[in-house]
Order: C-alpha cells, then sequence, then structure tokens
C-alpha cells in the first residue's frame, strides 16, 4: 500500500498539485518497520521455545527407553540433544515461517496491486510467480543428501570427542592419545569437507534465484511497466508502484537462498530425531496379578535374560525375596548378579519369564519407582550436596536434607565445611572421598523411601575404614524394607535371613 501512494504522490508532484497522503505514508512506513522487528524478536523467541521443548522430548525419551538401549550411543545422544535439536528448533521456527511468507507475500502484493493500479501487469508478473515452487523444490531434492551427509559426519565427530575425553586417562596411560588425536583431525577434516559442501549447495541456489528468478522478475516488471505506459494504460507514478512492488515479489524469494542451509540442516536433524522418538517405547504399566507376588516382595519367576549382542547371562532362573526378608546374593564374577539388578530396575527386559518388583510387572519405571538402589560406583551430578540429594526429593527441605545425612552417617562432616549444603561435590564427585561419595548415595536412598532395597556391591570401591561407617548405614536404611543384597566380599554383606549362590543352591 505505502508503494501504491508512492505512485499516486509522484503523480500528484508531476501534475503539480501537493500530495495529500504524506502523514498516510510515513505511517505505514513505520508500521512496516514495527512488523518486521516483531517477526523477527518472534522468530528468536519461538526457536528457543522450540529447542527448550524439543530438547526436554528427546532427553525424556531416552530415560523412558532405559540404559540398554541406549547404551554405547552417548555420543550420538550428545550430538542429538545439542546441535540436532539447535538446527530443528531454527528450521521449524527461523525457516518454515519464512519460508511461507516467502511463497505468500509476493501472491498478497500482487493482489493489492492488481486492485489498486494495473490487474494486467500484476497478472504477468504473476505467471513468473508459478516457476519458483518447482525450481526450488527440484534444487531441494538435488541437495537434500548433502544436509544427511553433513549430520551423521558431524555425531559421528562429536562420539569421537566425547569418547576421547571420557577415556582421556587410559589413552594416556596407554600412550595411545596420538592416535585417538589422529582420528579426531580425520573426523574433523571429513565433517569440514561435507559441510562445505552443503555451503556450496546454499550458495549455488543463491546464485540461481538471484541471477535466473530476481533479474527475471525485475526486467519484466520493467518491461512491462514502459509498455503499459506507451500504451497509456499507466501513468509514471502507477509504472513506478509496478516496479516497487516487483521488488516485494523478489525479496522474500531471495530469503529462500538465505535461510536454505538452515533447510538442510534441519530436515536432517528432524529425520534424525524422529528416529529416535520413534524408537520401542516401554510396555505399558500391568500390576502382576500372582497371588504369590504381594506388595514389598521381589520375583523372579523361570528368568532367561543376556545382554544386546551377547548369549543369556541367566537361564530359568526363579528366586523369591519376601517382604521385609533381607537375602544375599553372591556368586563369582560373570555369573549374572548384576544382570539381576539391571533386570529388577528395568534396564534390561527379560528374553522369558518375568520380574515382579513390589507387584509389578512390564513397566520399567514403576518398577524402578518400588527401588532404592545404592551401587558400585555413586554417580554425583556435577553440583551443590543439597542438589545431588534432591534427585530422589526434589521437594524436600533442608531439614530433610541434613535428616538423611545424619542417618547415613555424614551430617558432621557435611557440618564441618563453610558451605555445608552448599557445596559443591565436583564432577563425578571428586572433591569427596569413595566413602563420603557412597554416603551420599546411601543419603539419597534414605529420602528416596522406598519399600525395596536394592544394594549391588555398595562397598566394592572403598577401603575397610570405610566399609565398617557404610555397613553401619546402610543396616539403619534396611530396617523394615525388603533387601536384596549383592556382594563379593563376605564382610560386606549385611546380617542376611539367607544367602543365594547363583548356580548354586539356596
Amino acid at each position: 500500500m505505502l508503494f501504491v501512494l508512492v505512485g499516486r504522490a509522484v503523480d500528484e508532484l508531476l501534475g503539480g498539485r501537493r500530495p495529500d497522503a504524506v502523514p498516510l505514508m510515513i505511517a505505514l512506513a513505520l508500521l512496516a518497520a514495527v512488523l518486521a522487528g516483531v517477526g523477527a524478536w518472534f522468530s528468536q523467541r519461538a526457536s528457543a521455545e522450540a529447542e527448550r521443548r524439543l530438547r526436554g522430548t528427546v532427553v525424556a525419551r531416552v530415560f523412558e527407553r532405559g540404559a540398554t538401549d541406549v547404551a554405547g550411543r552417548s555420543g550420538a545422544l550428545l550430538a542429538l540433544a545439542t546441535g540436532a535439536v539447535e538446527r530443528v528448533a531454527q528450521y521449524r521456527a527461523a525457516f518454515l515461517g519464512p519460508m511461507l511468507g516467502a511463497l505468500t507475500t509476493p501472491l498478497l502484493a500482487l493482489a493489492v496491486l492488481a486492485l489498486a493500479v494495473d490487474p494486467v501487469a500484476a497478472g504477468l508478473l504473476a505467471l513468473l510467480l508459478l516457476v519458483v515452487p518447482p525450481a526450488i523444490g527440484g534444487f531441494q531434492r538435488l541437495v537434500r543428501p548433502l544436509g544427511g551427509a553433513s549430520r551423521r559426519t558431524q555425531a559421528r565427530l562429536t562420539a569421537g570427542f566425547l569418547e576421547a575425553i571420557q577415556a582421556l586417562g587410559t589413552l594416556v596411560y596407554a600412550r595411545a592419545a596420538g592416535r585417538a588425536g589422529e582420528d579426531l583431525a580425520r573426523r574433523g577434516e571429513t565433517y569440514r569437507r561435507d559441510l562445505l559442501r552443503v555451503l556450496a549447495g546454499n550458495q549455488l541456489l543463491i546464485l540461481v534465484v538471484d541471477a535466473v528468478f530476481s533479474l527475471s522478475v525485475i526486467v519484466a516488471a520493467a518491461v512491462i511497466a514502459t509498455a503499459r505506459v506507451a500504451s497509456g494504460a499507466l501513468t509514471l507514478g502507477e509504472a513506478a508502484a509496478v516496479l516497487l512492488t516487483a521488488l516485494l515479489v523478489t525479496g522474500p524469494v531471495d530469503m529462500i537462498g538465505q535461510f536454505f542451509y538452515v533447510g538442510i540442516g534441519g530436515r536432517a536433524a528432524q529425520g534424525q530425531i524422529a528416529g529416535h522418538l520413534a524408537g520401542p517405547r516401554p510396555r505399558a504399566t500391568a500390576q502382576a496379578e500372582r497371588a504369590d507376588a504381594p506388595a514389598g516382595s521381589i520375583v523372579l519367576d523361570a528368568v532367561t535374560a543376556g545382554w544386546p549382542g551377547a548369549r543369556p547371562v541367566l537361564r530359568g532362573l526363579s528366586l523369591r525375596v519376601e517382604p521385609g526378608e533381607r537375602v544375599a546374593l553372591v556368586g563369582p564374577s560373570g555369573v549374572g548378579k548384576s544382570t539381576v539388578a539391571a533386570l529388577l530396575q528395568g534396564h534390561l527386559h527379560a528374553l522369558e519369564g518375568q520380574v515382579v518388583v513390589d507387584g509389578l510387572s512390564g513397566d520399567p519405571a514403576g518398577m524402578r519407582a518400588r527401588l532404592a538402589v545404592v551401587e558400585q560406583q555413586t554417580f554425583l551430578f556435577l553440583g551443590t550436596i543439597a542438589e545431588n540429594l534432591r534427585v530422589a526429593a526434589p521437594d524436600a527441605t533442608d531439614d530433610a536434607l541434613w535428616r538423611a545425612l545424619d542417618d547415613a552417617g555424614l551430617r558432621e562432616e557435611i557440618a564441618a565445611l563453610p558451605e555445608g549444603l552448599g557445596a559443591e561435590v565436583g564432577e563425578q564427585g571428586a572433591l569427596l572421598s569413595g566413602g563420603q561419595a557412597q554416603r551420599l548415595a546411601i543419603a539419597r536412598a534414605f529420602l528416596r523411601d522406598a519399600p525395596i532395597l536394592l544394594l549391588d556391591e555398595p562397598t566394592s570401591q572403598v577401603d575397610l575404614a570405610s566399609e565398617a561407617a557404610i555397613l553401619a548405614a546402610l543396616d539403619r536404611l534396611a530396617a523394615g524394607r525388603t533387601v536384596l543384597m549383592i556382594a563379593h566380599r563376605p564382610g560386606a554383606i549385611l546380617a542376611a535371613d539367607r544367602v543365594i549362590a547363583l548356580g548354586g543352591a539356596s
């Protein structure tokens, strides 16, 4: 509308009259500027919101699938939850909208031109628009494989880098750091080349759009305007409006080229995330209808299980832990003790038979909710003691945290720290001793307050002095709970009502 008014103002000036639409022209110019700014702000806000929601969905899916389904894919999952999510969010919020605008704004502009200036000129320019979608779509199909290749090489580079960082100590001790660095360099070079191919495709599209379409539209608009003025159908001012409107026709189409790199990467990343979200889902919650599996019990009935890609570790195993009973599960390494722990936590699904935890079967999330677990190595997140405790109980008060630390025999040591509950634990608990880390895990188990306690060799990584303190805390934790203990050393087993030797007699 501003361009239409500009054309009328030109005619009025040529006719010796003062333009009377100047205030309206100024208002329209300001409105266009404001809307352009709002559009840019909304695009950024929508991209950030889409990224937040999508990352939450991706990470939640990881937890739904459990440890077994995502084992060995930490690097790929990291790339998925970071780079892939960012590209998809930008694609959805900052690409699809401008793309829709690029295809619809010219039609709207030509409709205004047809109603206010000249339908013939508008119709002729509209014919040129018909070739844009097929041309753009064909070019997208041509370069689509480049985006997928770039995403795959980036995922491999991310996975390799993460593995190298995690195994840095081992690589140095084995004198393999140089080879690992060379491998990362090769992966980085492969990714650089694939990325340059994507950028080259993007630049080629911009060249095609600018040189072929944009130039064609401007030249056609000039020819049409000149011809219509020569025939007396248009005034000079109306011809100017036609030329200015032609800029609106080409401007959004140029945006396609500018955003095409986002589109290539976004579509490839969206395919990866779709594959991740479409993976196998855990079975629905199913209350075990067994008279011999009351609440608070553990039942494994003729269970055969093994880790993916390996032979079954357990074959036809049946065991039972009654409510309130303390049972020790013993046996040499490799006999399947940790496999039993993985089955109870829902990290591993039985190939045959049934696993029932506190009356639930077939629901990994529900089974885990009935368990408090203290394992060989406690995983502590980078943060404070309070934050690590609230992993088990997000709404716990400071008083509840101190009570849990007291029960775990750790209160005095934490109270002696200047920061108290705000003390940092370091990366993977590096600022705590092994015994302190284990007792912090016991405090988390107190906060969780689950009816069943699973102890998977909780003292195997500490010295004998720390073991005594940990066993005393575990004895307090086990009071009133069903307990299944997995251990090698007899001294690391609490007073048990019964001992089950895998592969032997109970």
